[in-house]
């Protein structure tokens, strides 16, 4: 029999993972001295400490491993748990390289195209009114929605946006502070909570085209999946001064507005 000290070398693990490891009482020497508290252990426990070791090593736990030295735990059914945690890791891993991948390729032609961010967006309380964007300006929308949301007072200090329902179909909304009365255009509705790949685009929207490109790569690059209506979000934007937009929002300058796109994913 071996000492602690000889076992761990020959082992190839320290004498204090073996302390913890009989502590835990996951592996234990053949014999403990009483008077001395000597640990001795055999070479024949060289395979099951060389398991140990080697399930730690792929990341299984402690406790699991325990489960399986006692024969409480399948050995198949837990490596194929661990290749599946492996795998959710390695398309993640995948998808942070693809990232940096696009945002390296872009960067150099960025010129106004912020990073990409998924982030949550909450659900809101906003007046709508909804138009075809072949016929109908969305700017004329906006004028009209505002206008019909300050008359009653209810604006919240959140910022405008749009959403791109269809090829036929803009939802123009204005954030509210509580319901306003509907007419047979304007409704109003919540609009629901999303998990959403963002982008902040600056300047005039004519670089919105730049943004929603970028933003859409990303996704696809990302290995990720669009899961509902682009979003658009008005955060500075030129507006009539009778509309009385709250403070923070309203510039003079096109190349000051700040536009963020939000694409729904999964």
């Amino acid at each position: 029999m071996l000492t602690i000290g000889p076992f761990s070398r020959i082992a190839g693990v320290s004498p204090k993972v073996l302390r913890t490891y009989d502590a835990l009482g996951l592996f234990r020497p053949v014999w403990l001295e009483r008077d001395s508290g000597y640990r001795y252990y055999s070479p024949a426990q060289l395979p099951e400490i060389r398991r140990i070791l080697a399930l730690r090593d792929l990341g299984i736990g402690l406790a699991e491993i325990a489960g399986l030295v006692d024969g409480g735990t399948d050995l198949r059914q837990a490596l194929a748990r661990r290749r599946a945690e492996l795998e959710r890791e390695r398309r993640e891993v995948d998808r942070r390289l693809a990232a940096l991948d696009i945002r390296v390729a872009s960067d150099a032609a960025d010129g106004g195209i912020g990073d990409v961010v998924v982030r949550p967006i909450a659900a809101e309380l906003v007046a709508i009114v909804r138009i075809d964007p072949r016929a109908e300006m969305i700017e004329l929308a906006f004028n009209e929605l505002e206008a019909h949301v300050r008359d009653r007072g209810r604006r919240a200090r959140r910022p405008p946006g749009i959403v791109e329902v269809g090829p036929t179909a803009t939802d123009v909304y204005v954030p509210v502070s509580r319901p306003v009365p509907t007419t047979n255009l304007i409704e109003c509705r919540r609009l629901p909570a999303i998990r959403a790949a963002t982008i902040i685009v600056r300047g005039g929207y004519d670089r919105l085209g730049d943004g929603r490109t970028a933003l859409e790569g990303w996704i696809g690059a990302a290995g990720l999946r669009a899961a509902g209506p682009l979003r658009i979000v008005y955060l500075q934007y030129g507006a009539a001064p009778d509309l009385r937009i709250p403070p923070g929002y309203v510039v003079l300058d096109a190349a000051d507005y700040v536009t963020e796109l939000q694409l729904p994913v999964d």
